[in-house]
């Protein structure tokens, strides 16, 4: 499965973004983590 790098659009629900990135449940995008 694809993940979703920075700044791809997300759904916090179901966080499909890459490793060290996060779902952020305000602006709805994948925000680094560290």
């Amino acid at each position: 499965d694809d993940c979703l790098g920075f700044f791809k659009s997300c759904n916090p629900d179901n966080d499909k973004c890459c490793e060290n990135y996060k779902c952020n449940r305000r602006d709805k995008w994948c925000k680094y983590v560290l």
